[in-house]
């Protein structure tokens, strides 16, 4: 695995691997006990199975046109907790529809996305408690540059009987001069959750940050691109 950490900075861990590159299942990067996939022209569909070791689950690469990914998780083992690491850039319009299922009592889907958008992205995630005990967690973040257009949003559903879930989604998102943000997260609850939260946030450097930065010697380039690398990774 250390082409994915020497190419696209994800860390890795001791865990069963399904990756995608450039949304193409790289057989040579993955445990094929993982996960059984289901992979039509628009969606791929992931479904983790039991094991010793989590399933992480990798996305790197460019996105462009509409694209669905599908998480469902029906894993009973706490110990097999499903990890979701995407990583990407748009250069062309690009949706992205994530939906993370979770039926295993006591597992999380644990997902992390980071995408640079450069043109205009359209961004959906829906998080689904669909028994007890069950958790999702998805942190969000976007670097929005110049002029460009985002649109982010999240629906949260803790559905009836299914008491004691966890459920968080956040977005933030680094936004450069010129670029439009629209920010929906939503929740739908139906039974008592242990946490339910969402947020959402624009991120801008503090003044002495900066100023601090710029008395080391760096240029406003080198200073834009620091930030913008602390905030990717």
């Amino acid at each position: 695995m250390n082409f994915i950490w020497e190419q696209f900075n994800i860390k890795t861990f001791p865990a069963r691997p399904v990756v995608f590159v450039g949304g193409v299942y790289n057989k040579d990067l993955s445990d094929e006990n993982a996960a059984k996939i289901i992979d039509t022209e628009n969606t791929t569909e992931i479904i983790p199975t039991d094991g010793d070791l989590p399933v992480h689950i990798i996305c790197v690469g460019e996105i462009s046109g509409d694209k669905k990914i599908i998480i469902k998780s029906s894993i009973l083992n706490p110990q097999s907790s499903i990890y979701f690491s995407l990583k990407a850039k748009n250069k062309t319009p690009a949706v992205l529809d994530i939906l993370c299922e979770n039926t295993g009592k006591n597992s999380e889907i644990i997902g992390d996305v980071v995408i640079q958008n450069y043109d205009k992205l359209k961004v959906n995630i829906v998080a689904d408690n669909l028994s007890g005990g069950t958790g999702v967690f998805i942190k969000t973040r976007i670097l929005a540059h110049e002029n460009t257009d985002t649109e982010l949003m999240a629906n949260a559903n803790i559905v009836a009987n299914a008491p004691g879930c966890k459920n968080d989604i956040s977005f933030s998102v680094m936004a450069a001069d010129g670029a439009k943000i629209k920010m929906t997260p939503a929740q739908k609850i139906h039974s008592v959750p242990t946490l339910a939260d969402h947020a959402a946030s624009i991120y801008r450097a503090a003044d002495a940050q900066i100023e601090y930065l710029a008395s080391a010697g760096m240029s406003p380039d080198d200073i834009k691109n620091v930030l913008e690398e602390a905030f990717l990774n």
